[in-house]
């Protein structure tokens, strides 16, 4: 049934098999990391036109090409995280298939060890030490999720990256008025000897 603008609505989520898990996480992290590459094309381009207008004495230039420098160095870092968190979740799924194949098999065992009258006890001891370990599998996964809304939801704060921006650049400029830094002054005393 769709809603208002035409996009149907989903009652009830279909629960994805830890084989559809890996495969999706895997397409999204991939997407994430291509993503990150052009965002960082783009980044380098915006700090070189920003070094270029605070050469030329461009204020307004800079203040433009700076703050879009920022904000995509503010997509790149929430990419980076984003990707790390498909990578750990990508490992979390791992292991939740993992530990479930194992809890599977002990309450087998546990039925075998039943039927030829041996100790239970030992044995729902170490299911249940298996079901504390998937528990804490579960909650990593909702600590990343939250931990990564977090990090979403962030303030980005523009005007310091601008300010550590010029800064940075201006040293640069500095740096080839006087001509050049320190290692191109120890090359040239190394030639005069």
């Amino acid at each position: 049934m769709p809603d208002a603008e035409g996009v149907p609505m989903v009652l009830f989520k279909k629960k994805l098999t830890p084989g559809e898990m890996r495969t999706k996480l895997a397409m999204a992290e991939k997407r994430l990391e291509k993503r990150e590459k052009e965002l960082k094309r783009r980044s380098e381009r915006s700090r070189l036109e920003a070094r270029d207008s605070l050469k030329n004495g461009d204020e307004k230039g800079f203040r433009m090409a700076s703050r879009r420098y920022a904000l995509i160095n503010n997509q790149v870092n929430v990419i980076k995280g984003m990707v790390e968190m498909a990578t750990v979740m990508l490992d979390l799924v791992e292991m939740q298939g993992g530990l479930k194949e194992i809890a599977e098999i002990g309450g087998l065992l546990k039925g075998y060890t039943k039927d030829l009258g041996m100790d239970t006890k030992q044995m729902e001891k170490m299911l249940s030490n298996l079901q504390v370990s998937i528990n804490k599998v579960d909650a990593a996964a909702e600590m990343i999720n939250t931990s990564m809304e977090i990090a979403t939801s962030g303030d980005v704060n523009v005007s310091e990256s601008q300010e550590s921006l010029k800064a940075e650049l201006m040293a640069e400029i500095e740096t080839e008025k006087t001509g050049g830094g320190l290692e191109q002054r120890i090359a040239e005393a190394k030639r005069k000897r």
